[in-house]
């Protein structure tokens, strides 16, 4: 039984039911604190005279108190923890887009008070090569997460990116998500088989094929055979993606390309970033070049207090690391990337990119040909050509899932039809030309998946529906926020 969705985001009918929602959801839908502690908001009733007293009853002893349940670590940033929904304030990017016969370049401004060009680490600890937390490389407690600026490109290709954009990638199991699978299951599945990876990454539901007796929640581990993905990429059947990373890219002047299909995978060619770790030894492959970068390692409590600016060798690369020597006299809390910096090549290496945090903002530009170089994993830019974008910010020290979104945004290169971004043509260099930005709003997309906001008169997708319509208009995503908080604090009440 192949999984399909329908790709139609609701009719007006839907709107109508979303209308009348939008009305009771402010209070029923209420903005939700962490599924750890979830509280409702009740809506505001009408006060009722007090009933007469009852009759006195004999006064229970108090129930023996729960045992005590030891506390959770906090995560640097949670994006749950908000204020209600109704005040909050949107993070937005500022976008400018600019090409001229032969590249594009895409110009991003993001304001945070949290910037982050840290990363994952190992310190020397009692002997040994340790995380300096246990976030075992997802985000840190000490906020050890790099920023990063994404957007998926779809070219017409891929059916329902216009109406749903990243949700067709969210499915049970994905990593971070709900009923995520263990790595011994991941282990024992075809993603482990086909050396795709440890864990479960995003996918388009058109790589699965569900049998008769499985649930949803068994989606990520049934592929179709492996020759009518390959025909699905060859159709161009993929999301593309240029993700711009702080740490493990920007500092040596690239993006990191990549697309999603039947797993979240790197485009082809060598990387700007790969692990610096000794497997074998249990310690790093490479330290600092004390005599370039004036120091053999980092310092933990530097990091912490974040001692470490743009302009310092916080980072692994060629010119200023040296292979790792285990006879250097290591001091407890020296620290050392988890990974070290290369020039990168290929389709990976075909997106520069240079990024600057200043005056409270991140200041980002991506450039790369017009003309994909693998169109197996990357889109081509053609003059007059109409594009589906989604942006996606990561910052203020957090992963995987917890980053902000746009709504499916459509951006032309000069076609008349209709579009949210007008990319500016330039006569001469990309660089050289002015640009306007446009404010692109920002929203947390909770643990829904594409089921839920597919399913065509439901809450979700009548809501989705409704921002839709004017994807730039903070206003619109109010009451979606609201709801989201909502579903998450279900979600996660209900696995407890």
């Amino acid at each position: 039984m192949r999984v399909t969705y329908p790709h139609t985001p609701g009719h007006w009918l839907s709107a109508i039911v979303a209308l009348a929602l939008t009305a009771g959801l402010a209070g029923n839908v209420a903005a939700q604190d962490p599924p750890e502690d979830p509280r409702r908001t009740d809506p505001i009733t009408p006060v009722e005279p007090p009933p007469p007293p009852a009759p006195e009853t004999p006064i229970e002893p108090p129930p023996p108190p729960a045992p005590e349940t030891p506390p959770q670590p906090a995560p640097h940033t949670d994006l749950r923890e908000t204020e209600e929904v109704e005040r909050q304030e949107f993070a937005k990017l500022d976008v400018a887009i600019v090409h001229n016969d032969e590249e594009i370049q895409f110009r991003y401004r993001f304001e945070t008070e949290n910037a982050s060009w840290y990363h994952t680490y190992r310190t020397y600890r009692d002997g040994e090569w340790t995380n300096p937390d246990d976030s075992e490389g997802r985000a840190s407690e000490y906020g050890f997460y790099e920023d990063r600026i994404s957007v998926m490109i779809d070219d017409g290709s891929v059916p329902g990116f216009p109406d749903y954009a990243g949700y067709l990638t969210a499915h049970p199991g994905v990593r971070s998500m709900p009923g995520e699978p263990t790595s011994a299951e991941v282990a024992d599945s075809f993603i482990a088989d086909w050396g795709l990876g440890s864990d479960v990454r995003k996918f388009l539901a058109d790589t699965r094929e569900l049998p008769e007796d499985a649930g949803r929640e068994e989606l990520w581990k049934h592929p179709i055979p492996e020759e009518q993905i390959e025909a699905l990429q060859e159709e161009g059947r993929f999301i593309s993606s240029i993700q711009w990373r702080s740490n493990r890219s920007n500092p040596v002047g690239y993006g990191d390309p990549g697309y999603i299909l039947v797993y979240r995978s790197t485009a082809e060619g060598t990387g700007p970033y790969t692990s610096n770790w000794d497997s074998e030894n249990n310690r790093p492959l490479y330290m600092f070049d004390a005599e370039v970068a004036g120091h053999a390692a980092l310092d933990l409590e530097g990091l912490k207090e974040q001692r470490y600016g743009q302009d310092d060798y916080y980072y692994l690369t060629e010119g200023h690391m040296v292979p790792f020597d285990p006879d250097h006299e290591w001091e407890e809390g020296d620290t050392l990337p988890a990974h070290y910096l290369r020039e990168p090549d290929g389709s990976r290496g075909a997106a520069r990119a240079s990024g600057r945090y200043e005056d409270g903002a991140w200041h980002v530009t991506i450039t790369r040909a017009l003309e994909a170089v693998n169109p197996l994993d990357s889109k081509t830019f053609e003059r007059e050509g109409v594009y589906n974008l989604q942006f996606a910010v990561h910052s203020g020290g957090v992963g995987e899932r917890y980053h902000e979104v746009s709504m499916p945004l459509r951006l032309s290169l000069g076609a008349e039809e209709e579009a949210h971004l007008e990319a500016v043509y330039a006569e001469g260099p990309v660089g050289d030309a002015q640009a306007d930005y446009t404010s692109v709003p920002l929203f947390y997309p909770g643990v829904l998946t594409h089921a839920e906001v597919s399913q065509e008169g439901s809450v979700a997708n009548s809501l989705l529906s409704l921002a839709a319509e004017d994807p730039l208009d903070p206003n619109r995503l109010r009451t979606l926020q609201q709801y989201i908080h909502s579903h998450e604090a279900r979600v996660f009440g209900e696995m407890e």
